[in-house]
């Protein structure tokens, strides 16, 4: 196998393959690379990209996934979910492949708490070596138990051979819905479904946005992609065949990109997919600065410190900027706000960071994770480690504020640590069993 490694390698130098300019698409070529080097069986391929990040699922529950692995080509490789809380972790296998040089991702997730038939909604998407994108998903009121397997069902997009390229739950009052969105070229198709994925229509064109973020204020679905010219264009949808209303401008505050962080990213924010809050990260050397809302950002006309909003400027020694910060990713628990992000340098290194609020982004405190035990680099600059840390990190306050932290050696299986204090220190809670065949 080192002769294809050598090989794969060369082509990646001599850019003989075409990759997004995200490293963490599933079809980036980080991502494929630790796909080939993941030769141990067990578990496997852990946070090898950004939809491998636990994604909340109630109070002290987070759901992800990892590879389950019997052996490279083994036809038995599958994906097995991950339910996490403050006690312990259940696993569940599914139906799901990924064998060889398949890349399985969760791109789309949704946990709607007050929906009544459909609270869960996941979307796993299998990107064949031949280019080829198949899609699985699953949908129920509540999480499988401990002992249980879980099926998913095989899904055809209506446009043959475009990716998904964005996802998510929306409610019309009680009515429960998805949205999602298909892009091949410079075309994107989007549709509305049920929450089980029946009656699909088609949403009519033309269509201004991807739905990267889909955000449920429970009347209508809104889109939001990136930042544009200081503003968060949004979106919406009816639910029906209906085109797209907008965009409503929600204007970032008067300083948004003023010296010295004139060369943030439009992709340096998160906005919470139920509307409970969002931030937006700029950076230049030595510090960042984040805003953060709270509450339904689509019902304001405009971000206002200290009117609607937050912001604090933070030292931080390593960043620089040059750096890319992403992906932002955001979550509250009990009384606390928690957010994390990556720090990408234009030599390819990268740096996780991590943050914690008690007063609703007015003030955060970074937290530690230099002494968590996280994977050695496959090879250079290797994002797996950052990644780790930034996205395989929950919180729990039911029992204690704690801290939790996933990592994937691999031939030493996946581990669960916690952290009390802050994560000055961490603990090993529990060594994960294999689940069978």
């Amino acid at each position: 196998m080192k002769k294809y490694y050598s090989i794969l390698m060369l082509s990646l130098l001599l850019n003989c393959y075409k990759f997004e300019e995200s490293q963490f698409d599933p079809t980036g070529a980080l991502s494929i690379l630790r796909t080939f080097f993941s030769g141990a069986t067990g578990y496997t391929n852990f946070m090898i990209n950004q939809y491998s990040a636990f994604r909340p699922a109630g109070l002290d529950v987070y759901v992800s996934y990892v590879r389950r692995n019997f052996g490279a080509d083994d036809s038995r490789n599958r994906i097995d979910l991950i339910i996490a809380s403050q006690n312990g972790t259940i696993m569940i296998p599914t139906n799901v492949p990924m064998v060889g040089g398949q890349i399985t991702s969760m791109v789309g997730y949704g946990y709607t708490a007050g929906n009544a038939t459909n609270k869960y909604a996941i979307l796993f998407e299998v990107l064949e070596t031949t280019g080829v994108y198949n899609y699985y998903y699953w949908v129920g009121l509540s999480l499988p138990g401990a002992g249980t397997r879980l099926t998913f069902t095989q899904f055809t997009p209506p446009v043959p051979g475009a990716p998904i390229v964005g996802f998510g739950p929306f409610n019309i009052g009680a009515v429960e819905k998805l949205l999602f969105c298909q892009k091949s070229g410079s075309t994107t198709t989007c549709y509305n479904t049920n929450s089980d994925f029946t009656n699909l229509q088609t949403i009519a064109g033309p269509v201004p946005t991807s739905c990267t973020n889909v955000i449920n204020n429970g009347s209508v679905a809104w889109c939001v992609d990136s930042i544009s010219v200081g503003t968060y264009p949004f979106y919406s949808s009816n639910g029906g065949v209906a085109a797209f209303s907008g965009p409503i401008n929600i204007t970032l505050t008067g300083t948004y990109k003023q010296a010295p962080f004139t060369n943030s990213r439009a992709n340096s924010f998160y906005l919470s997919p139920i509307t409970t809050q969002s931030h937006y990260i700029e950076h230049a050397t030595g510090q960042v600065r984040i805003t953060s809302t709270y509450g339904d950002i689509s019902s304001l006309g405009g971000i206002s410190v200290p009117a609607n909003s937050y912001q604090q400027v933070i030292a931080l020694s390593d960043i620089v900027d040059t750096d890319g910060i992403y992906p932002v990713r955001g979550f509250v628990n009990g009384p606390f706000s928690y957010l994390t992000f990556l720090a990408n340098g234009i030599d390819g290194s990268w740096r996780p960071y991590a943050f914690k609020s008690s007063d609703l982004g007015a003030t955060w405190t970074q937290l530690s994770q230099t002494t968590l035990a996280l994977p050695a680099p496959g090879y250079t600059f290797d994002p797996i480690p950052s990644q780790t840390a930034a996205l395989g990190f929950y919180a729990t306050t039911t029992g204690g504020d704690k801290l939790h932290n996933f990592v994937n050696i691999e031939g030493d299986g996946l581990k669960h640590y916690i952290s009390t204090n802050d994560g000055a220190t961490w603990a090993l809670q529990e060594t994960i069993s294999l689940t069978s065949e």
